[in-house]
């Protein structure tokens, strides 16, 4: 929709955001007309923690960075898994000190009974986590409609998890 007087850019897209190309294939998404081929595609390079980040951010990135498989994140995704990390981080600072507190505080004011905020500080980062997380597809919601090609020329499989369920039926190959 286009206002009187406007220009058309200055409105923002509606809808849901777009899904990345990559991800569309993933998917299995096959026709051309919804797949575009000029995207622009970062570099495939694994991200390193900015400098500033905490220490407990940092085991953090590092644990999370170890368990995703490779290519799923890149180096111009360091800015929201440094995001990520920091919330996790402050989540479990939040969460660790409201569980050595009352869920009920004295308020400053009459002295009533009112909800601790560190509850709602720490639910603030549990949003945060959750977020960043989907965005970086790190629920399992968010890894449920994804599909990783394995190549049969390799052992790429967990050997704890078996082979997947198609190749099952057909027992050891």
């Amino acid at each position: 929709m286009r206002l009187p007087g406007r220009r058309s850019e200055l409105m923002g897209r509606r809808g849901p955001a777009p899904m990345p190309t990559a991800l569309k294939r993933l998917l299995g998404e096959t026709r051309p007309s919804r797949l575009n081929d000029r995207e622009p595609l970062p570099r495939r390079t694994v991200p390193r923690p900015p400098a500033v980040l905490d220490p407990a951010a940092k085991l953090i990135w590092r644990r999370t960075v170890r368990e995703m498989p490779a290519g799923m994140i890149t180096a111009v995704d360091a800015d929201a898994l440094a995001c990520y990390c920091e919330a996790v981080m402050r989540y479990r600072q939040a969460a660790s000190l409201l569980a050595r507190s009352a869920p009920l505080i004295r308020g400053a004011r009459a002295g009533d009974l009112i909800a601790n905020p560190l509850d709602r500080m720490t639910r603030g980062w549990a949003d945060q986590i959750r977020l960043f997380a989907r965005e970086l597809g790190l629920t399992p919601s968010a890894r449920a409609g994804l599909r990783m090609e394995i190549s049969p020329f390799s052992s790429s499989f967990d050997p704890d998890i078996g082979l997947p369920p198609r190749l099952r039926a057909l027992g050891n190959v």
